[in-house]
């Protein structure tokens, strides 16, 4: 039987706010509802939320496994569908910006994951050195933007940085909160606009997600959207750019 190919992602963004953690906790259950095996990294390593999105509570977290000798199978959990969390800490500052050796650490215990499909990393927004790691590892990157004037901007100056720090030319484009696919090609144009004048990189339209109210309904109860609402019409947006990304 061939041996099924790990791939890694990482789903990053300019600011906070603009739904990347509900994004890659609904396309988490999505994939692994398609059994492709899944794992998240909650890799805002201060000040994580991705157990909050399934409303759960870790027994351990990444502070166990960088400064507590656990083995990372120890701070694994196992949400709907099967999906594999590998939750953060909330409220430790150290963790902001991880040392060489703490993330060598991390690293070398990724590297010891059993068997997956897609490890998808949802980093901090901004350009922390850990955002940086992060992606600097992950053989696609996603860059969630909104309408939001600051977010386009701030989403171009993480591109920016990104291609610097780490050679990265490929990025791929996920619109979130829009009117429509109308509104977002035009925000997708506008960073092509920018990042074509000044910068040496390629992006990718990935997809959009329309504003839905729906998803605020499913966060509050921390519950899925793509789960407990199946015809929303965000659902049925992600699973395009789900069927997009395992084609």
């Amino acid at each position: 039987m061939e041996k099924r190919r790990r791939r890694i992602i990482t789903v990053t963004s300019g600011k906070g706010g603009v739904g990347k953690s509900s994004i890659v906790s609904n396309l988490a259950y999505m994939l692994s509802s398609m059994n492709e095996r899944t794992f998240i990294l909650d890799a805002d390593l201060a000040l994580g939320n991705i157990d909050i999105m399934f409303g759960m509570i870790p027994k351990y977290n990444m502070k166990d496994l960088i400064n507590g000798g656990r083995r990372i199978e120890e701070i694994v959990m196992e949400g709907p569908c099967g999906i594999k969390i590998i939750p953060a800490t909330s409220g430790v500052c150290e963790f902001a910006n991880l040392s060489a050796e703490e993330k060598n650490i991390l690293f070398a215990s990724l590297q010891a994951l059993p068997e997956y499909d897609f490890l998808i990393v949802d980093t901090s927004a901004g350009i922390s050195s850990n955002v940086i790691s992060f992606n600097a590892m992950s053989e696609d990157i996603f860059v969630v933007v909104t309408p939001d004037p600051s977010s386009i901007t701030d989403s171009y100056a993480v591109i920016k940085v990104l291609e610097k720090k780490t050679g990265r030319k490929d990025f791929n484009i996920v619109v979130n909160m829009v009117k429509d696919e109308e509104e977002a090609l035009e925000i997708f144009k506008k960073l092509i606009n920018v990042s074509d004048r000044f910068l040496d990189v390629y992006l990718s339209y990935f997809g959009c997600i329309p504003l839905d109210v729906n998803i605020n309904q499913a966060i509050k109860r921390q519950r899925l959207w793509v789960e407990h609402f199946p015809e929303t019409v965000a659902t049925k947006a992600l699973s395009q750019i789900c069927s997009r990304l395992v084609s």
